[in-house]
């Protein structure tokens, strides 16, 4: 049985290893290859950080017994025009996870989170083109709200759409 838990600085090599694991499933055709291929879960390890007070960013694990099966990143607004607004910067879970109710779990728990923070709307950034993302997050009551943004990853543009929920439509 999965859990949802407040992740620690213990989990971070084992949440990076799950994170460049979904990254790869999940980008490969949407983001350069070679950038993919050279990601190292060492180094994404030593950015995580578990200190809210001092980040503004809470993270919670899903774990199946030892293992860290996703990561869910949420904080307060960065973008000025939903400054009142919830953010989940990251949600991410392991390939051989998916379709097995975790990223539902994850993105549940911090809904919950960001509600009980005060917090009636969240929001989120996925690439355009990331049809599965987008497919969960419509499927769980989130709706794109016409914003959109360019990025850079690996060297490479991306395209970004942002999609907003309001947390009363979330347990």
């Amino acid at each position: 049985m999965v859990e949802v838990r407040e992740g620690t600085a213990d989990d971070a090599l084992a949440m990076a290893q799950a994170h460049v694991r979904s990254w790869r499933a999940g980008y490969r055709d949407l983001i350069a290859a070679d950038y993919l291929d050279g990601l190292r879960p060492e180094e994404w390890a030593a950015r995580y950080s578990f200190d809210p007070e001092r980040s503004g960013r809470h993270t919670l694990v899903a774990v199946d017994g030892d293992t860290i099966c996703g990561h869910v990143t949420f904080g307060r607004s960065r973008d000025d025009d939903l400054a009142g607004s919830g953010e989940v910067w990251a949600l991410y879970v392991d390939p051989a996870r998916w379709g097995a109710g975790i990223g539902l779990a994850l993105i549940d728990a911090a809904c919950a989170r960001l509600s009980r923070a005060g917090h009636e709307h969240a929001f989120l950034w996925v690439l355009s083109t990331n049809a599965r993302a987008r497919r969960f997050y419509e499927g769980t009551g989130w709706r794109a709200d016409g914003s959109g943004r360019t990025d850079v990853i690996g060297g490479t543009p991306v395209d970004e759409v942002r999609y907003v929920t309001a947390l009363e439509r979330h347990p």
